[in-house]
């Protein structure tokens, strides 16, 4: 979705640099300004680039209808490779919140033999 939305927005942006709709697409902004500050409140009335991105958008859009659950279910899935990927960083994730120390403050808890032994146990752990 995020590739479709930032290809529709540069598709506008190139055709708005393009001499010949530049002074179009100018034209009709500043008169869409005039009109807001006009009437005291900014719409998309008379905006020139709202509705070339959301006829962008569609045309992007229409490949995605109608396509089967299998076709749907290929094109979300995820690739081995970022299986792989999402499952390592979850085990790193994983063992470094279990190696990581509890935020314990308290001196005389952080003396005790249990605090300690159970210390020992998690850096020998993670070796």
């Amino acid at each position: 979705m995020r590739g479709v939305a930032i290809g529709a927005l540069e598709s506008v942006l190139d055709r708005a640099n393009q001499p010949e709709h530049a002074a179009e697409i100018k034209r009709a902004s500043f008169l869409a300004a005039l009109d807001g500050i006009r009437t005291g409140e900014m719409t998309y009335k008379g905006d020139a680039i709202l509705p070339m991105i959301e006829s962008e958008m569609s045309e992007r859009l229409t490949k995605f209808q109608g396509m089967s659950k299998e076709e749907e279910g290929k094109l979300l899935s995820l690739s081995a490779e970022q299986r792989k990927i999402v499952a390592d960083n979850d085990r790193k994730a994983k063992n470094e919140f279990l190696a990581a120390a509890p935020a314990v403050t308290h001196g005389t808890l952080k003396n005790s033999e249990n605090y300690k032994s159970y210390m020992q146990m998690v850096q020998s752990s993670t070796k």
